[in-house]
């Protein structure tokens, strides 16, 4: 990281004007000053500087959130046995919590991405932020499944929803050829926060029970949601008019073989992360111990399995090139599970490989669509309609692999077929968007 060189916060009116006039780099860093103070840009900034310390913080900034939002999604299996024992509720009623945790994320995309194109970056942080620990705080004082459905799943689901389209439209706007890298930096936040809370629980939870576990975890998050609200600094200017959703992007081929891969790759994705620790028990005798082991183990590899590809997307094949052979891997993995049988090393090491690929397919599917987006004015709308599309793959695909585990006696050799035939199916369809954007070329997208 290289702060700029420029100087012009020292320099008179005169000749920063001057500056800005005959150095395009220079101008887009003056045209970003006015964020410094919370307001938002009001010119053009320019080509995207694609590094910089004020850059890079943005960067940051978008782990944070990504800590704050999918990390905690990605530890809702340890939520999933405590619960069991509080509430004496089954396992399937559980995961709604997590599910429509998910569901509302994801649905609230379009109006958050809209609000980022609009210019309330930073009022949509603040309200996400705010909400997400009200919700665990909340979560912490709950003791009936209604309370805990109502303040984890909707009330922490919508201040994440409200929050993650900023935290990834904004850093996007600052990069261009290394914009695949940054994003899968920001994505990698989920596997940073998929360690920190279970270890937490782990740590906490025997100690001082479960309220002051989940209002430790609840300060750790106002702590880093201060963080996230102090650096955050919007580059684009505010688009102030349009519709909440750009309908013309129905008619491109390339976007719409795009939301359908997508929606085919969410619709399975989630199956292994939700089942993995009720299948250790069922079949490999797992303790809850293991359970945890199994978890952490899932979303330590999801860090390095969020940032390789973005190198590999930023400095060889594109973000597209590189989603469709990672989506295909996942596939092959999801084939291969129902090998893993009874014992516990090959599970192990089925949940490493899966953590690794599969939180590979989830930090490309941002970064593939911003290359599909010329116009940054529109990045956020047109993500915030494809997260409110895959919503309802995330929200339904589970709950079907439940039902076909369930109509087949127990066996989960059914679901896990279909969970790799539906990412199959969808690196499938991101290959007719590449296609339709470039043709047969081997050009780098």
């Amino acid at each position: 990281m290289v702060p700029s060189k420029t100087k012009g916060a020292q320099a008179t009116p005169d000749s920063q004007a001057h500056i800005a006039k005959h150095d395009p780099k220079t101008q887009d860093v003056d045209t970003c000053s006015a964020p410094l103070e919370g307001a938002p840009p009001t010119k053009e900034p320019g080509p995207p500087p694609d590094g910089g310390m004020r850059a890079w913080l943005q960067v940051f900034a978008g782990h944070m959130m990504c800590f704050v939002t999918w990390g905690l999604i990605t530890s809702f299996g340890i939520f999933q046995s405590t619960y069991e024992e509080m509430l004496n509720v089954s396992p399937s009623t559980i995961s709604w919590i997590g599910t429509i945790q998910i569901f509302t994320l994801l649905l609230v995309g379009t109006l958050s991405g809209r609000a980022s194109d609009a210019g309330l970056v930073h009022q949509a942080v603040f309200l996400g932020t705010s909400l997400i620990v009200f919700g665990m705080f909340v979560t912490s004082v709950a003791t009936q499944y209604y309370q805990f459905l109502l303040a984890q799943g909707v009330v922490i689901g919508l201040g994440m929803g409200i929050l993650y389209m900023p935290g990834l439209s904004v850093p996007s706007s600052y990069f261009k050829a290394k914009k695949p890298l940054a994003v899968a930096i920001v994505a990698s936040g989920a596997g940073s926060g998929g360690l920190v809370y279970p270890a937490m629980i782990q740590q906490l939870l025997p100690r001082v029970g479960f309220g002051w576990t989940i209002r430790s975890m609840a300060f750790v998050t106002l702590f880093i949601s201060i963080l996230i609200n102090l650096i955050l600094r919007v580059r684009i200017p505010a688009r102030k008019s349009g519709p909440i959703a750009d309908l013309r992007a129905f008619t491109e081929l390339d976007y719409v073989f795009f939301v359908i891969g997508f929606f085919l790759i969410y619709w399975a994705v989630y199956f292994a992360f939700y089942y993995i620790d009720l299948y250790g028990h069922t079949y490999a005798s797992f303790t809850t111990l293991d359970s945890i082991n199994l978890l952490l183990i899932t979303n330590a590899l999801g860090i390095p399995g969020r940032i390789l590809p973005g190198f590999i997307a930023t400095y060889y094949l594109g973000p597209i090139n590189t989603a469709i052979p990672t989506a295909t891997t996942v596939a092959i993995v999801l084939y291969a599970w129902p090998a893993v049988a009874h014992a516990k090393v090959p599970l192990y090491v089925f949940a490493a490989a899966y953590g690794l690929v599969a939180s590979a397919i989830q930090s490309l599917f941002a970064v593939s669509l911003a290359a599909l987006t010329t116009d940054l004015s529109q990045l956020g709308t047109r993500m915030g309609m494809v997260f409110s599309v895959v919503a309802f793959a995330s929200l339904t695909g589970s709950p079907i692999a439940g039902v076909i585990v369930q109509t087949s006696g127990g066996s989960y050799l059914g679901a896990q077929l279909w969970a790799a035939s539906s990412m199959l199916l969808g690196a499938v369809a991101l290959v007719v968007a590449r296609v339709s954007r470039v043709g047969w070329t081997l050009e780098k997208i």
